[in-house]
């Protein structure tokens, strides 16, 4: 057991993270003390360097910060704003438009019995320091409350911006809790953009809970410019007949961690993991995920695809955990790299470990450059070098964009990652 000392890069964080009065928060300071940060020596972490995050002085987030919203989508959605990891009211839609369904800051609902049943039961704390930090002193959060039945009439937009204050860096740590009970539908998409916050750290923790023959739908997009390093978790329970599916789009930020941890609970529960990344400059972005096979007649589905560039480093580790009972279980996982430049690098590891004998699991992975014989076909019909490469790369992801069922978010995505493409 080990404690902070003076000495300890965790000593500047204590005074950010005590005196809060949300669930557990005592608890966590206390493993906050007692977990060391994770190191290259950390095999969940071995290609992901964290511990330069912790070799500087951090501010508490100013919420209050004046901030330029984006343009809307293109399609319409209930818009739910935060400034560095506070709600603001201010700048969002009104939230009480679906009947049935509570959209609010997560802060003003602790006391909640749904809250108090479900926090911090869905991404316990174990070993994961990050996770610790988070629950010591969330910034604040959102909560959603789906009642038996109910559906989003549009989607939930819940746009986080991180904006620098006198350029002192920030921690950043939304907390969310969704909950959805017996056959709700919620869509959400989560956009995080940065603005002069490059030294900032964003540290989230996200708890979903899908009920019996609910379904749950995050689009997650990470277009961070100039905005700061970021270290997320979302966990998941699915109960019997319930389904979850993520996207997740990683176009810029300094150093990216995603981890999804997913436990198929119910049974013919059902799980879909998705991800993008185009990475140029010395962009880091791993995406690391779990998902785990706990009861029979379950299923989950995994492709995730990556172009990297420049100094750029990708890295997957996706894991599939098949119990014993978990007999009939059906589960495929895909990761899949393409190297430009000689500087752009790509750790992948996939991952089975089965214990049922009556499955059928497959995972696989690839890393490699663009087809040469594709290239000359296209320079040879009068394609430009740089359109011959954007189109490869269109057709190397359509499989994963086309996973995407909401058309309009789709072609949004697709128009995103085009321009990326065209900086590369």
């Amino acid at each position: 057991m080990t404690t902070t000392t003076a000495t300890d890069p965790k000593a500047t964080l204590l005074p950010l993270l005590e005196g809060s009065t949300w669930p557990g928060a005592a608890e966590a300071l206390a493993q906050v003390q007692m977990l060391p940060i994770p190191t290259t020596r950390t095999e969940a972490w071995k290609y992901t360097r964290v511990g330069k995050l912790f070799n500087q002085p951090y501010a508490a987030p100013q919420g209050e910060a004046a901030v330029e919203l984006p343009a809307r989508l293109p399609f319409d959605t209930t818009r739910v704003v935060f400034v560095n990891g506070h709600f603001r009211a201010d700048l969002s839609d009104e939230l009480k438009a679906d009947k049935g369904i509570v959209i609010d800051s997560l802060s003003k609902h602790l006391s909640h019995g749904p809250v108090k049943e479900h926090y911090g039961q869905v991404a316990p704390i174990g070993d994961r320091l990050f996770t610790a930090m988070n629950t010591a002193a969330p910034t604040d959060g959102l909560i959603i409350l789906a009642t038996k039945g109910t559906k989003t009439s549009k989607p939930i937009h819940v746009l986080h911006i991180v904006r620098g204050d006198d350029h002192r860096p920030q921690l950043v740590q939304p907390r969310d809790l969704f909950m959805l009970h017996e056959g709700a539908n919620v869509e959400v998409i989560v956009e995080h953009i940065g603005a002069d916050a490059s030294s900032s750290l964003v540290n989230t923790v996200r708890e979903s809970v899908v009920g019996e023959g609910a379904k749950l739908t995050i689009h997650l997009l990470q277009n961070e410019a100039n905005g700061p390093s970021h270290v997320g978790l979302d966990g998941v329970t699915i109960g019997a007949k319930g389904n979850f599916s993520i996207d997740t789009t990683t176009l810029n930020g300094s150093l990216v961690r995603n981890e999804v941890k997913v436990a198929l609970a119910g049974p013919e529960a059902h799980a879909e993991l998705n991800g993008v990344y185009v990475l140029n400059r010395s962009t880091h972005c791993d995406n690391h995920t779990y998902i785990g096979h706990d009861v029979p007649d379950c299923t989950s589905d995994e492709l995730y695809k990556g172009i990297v560039a420049g100094k750029a480093t990708g890295v997957f580790n996706g894991k599939v955990y098949v119990k014993q009972d978990a007999q009939r279980t059906r589960a495929y996982q895909s990761n899949a790299n393409i190297l430009q430049g000689d500087d752009a690098k790509v750790y992948t590891k996939p991952e089975l470990e089965i214990y049922a004998d009556d499955v059928k699991c497959s995972h696989g992975c690839t890393i490699g450059r663009f087809d040469e014989q594709g290239l000359f076909y296209l320079r040879s019909r009068g394609v430009s070098e740089a359109e011959a490469k954007k189109m490869m790369a269109q057709a190397f992801m359509y499989d994963v964009l086309e996973r995407i069922t909401n058309e309009h978010w789709r072609e949004h995505l697709a128009g995103l990652i085009d321009a990326k493409l065209a900086a590369l």
